[in-house]
């Protein structure tokens, strides 16, 4: 299918692993620039060089978007190198499990910056952009945790306000033809389930057993299609949203789950 995404620019940001690089390299494949982003210099330099072999242009930016001044340079590295940005995914995020009593305030306050405040700022600094253009796509990652409980209380907090505000601006900038919309992953397999000391193996400490095996018991007891979903699941839902294809579609968070969620909204 053709998407029409071609010489488009997107910001994506945590786009060095997991999600984040599978939507850089969906959307280079549809022919559309993009700017990579993240803290690590040599997975951001190593995402580029993927995203190059699709024949797009790419900018890096090494970026901490828990500070304000660095998401304002971010996006204006972006506009310096393209003059636009017309598709913004904001990607960002972390998860560590822990008793909700003993979360730090510091913590909290950290990873809300890190997944809240920094998608915000991000679209107000590229949103002039968009309605200048008269055309704009934004995608927040949320998660299916930011609908139903079942996660970590500051994720689950963090990712339901991401979805609230989503709507908001959905319905704010419906008149500039700026749509806005929400993708909500189930259990994905990225790094932060896979990777030592990651989801899995927080999780598996809890059950007493491994995280490979703590991964399989969250798939066999919550997941209707019995596995994990993979990054490219949530790249190719993203893909589709930053199109024409999706044209009428704003407002929406979108669960890409394996049938997790139960509800009917």
């Amino acid at each position: 299918m053709e998407l029409g995404l071609k010489g488009k620019v997107a910001l994506v940001t945590g786009s060095s692993s997991g999600i984040g690089r599978a939507i850089a390299l969906c959307l280079a494949g549809e022919g559309a620039n993009i700017i990579v982003t993240g803290r690590d210099k040599a997975r951001v330099a190593s995402v580029a060089n993927e995203v190059k072999v699709h024949g797009v242009e790419v900018l890096t930016v090494l970026v901490d978007l828990t500070v304000a001044e660095e998401v304002k340079r971010m996006v204006t590295a972006a506009i310096d190198r393209f003059g636009r940005i017309d598709i913004l995914v904001n990607n960002a995020g972390t998860s560590l499990t822990r008793d909700p009593l003993l979360l730090p305030d510091d913590e909290f306050r950290y990873e809300t910056e890190l997944m809240l405040f920094a998608v915000v700022r991000t679209c107000s600094e590229v949103i002039p952009y968009m309605r200048t253009a008269g055309w704009g796509r934004i995608i927040n990652i949320s998660s299916i945790y930011g609908k139903q409980s079942g996660g970590l209380v500051d994720y689950d907090a963090i990712k339901a306000a991401v979805i609230m505000y989503t709507k908001d601006m959905a319905i704010y900038l419906a008149k500039d033809n700026i749509l806005v919309n929400a993708v909500c992953p189930g259990p994905i397999r990225t790094p932060l389930w896979e990777a030592p000391g990651g989801g899995g193996d927080q999780l598996g400490k809890t059950l007493g057993m491994s995280g490979k095996e703590a991964m399989a018991w969250v798939a066999k007891q919550h997941i209707p299609l019995g596995h994990f979903g993979l990054p490219e699941d949530i790249a190719n839902m993203v893909t589709f949203l930053a199109s024409d294809k999706a044209k009428f579609i704003t407002g929406q968070a979108i669960n890409v789950d394996g049938g997790m969620v139960k509800a009917i909204i």
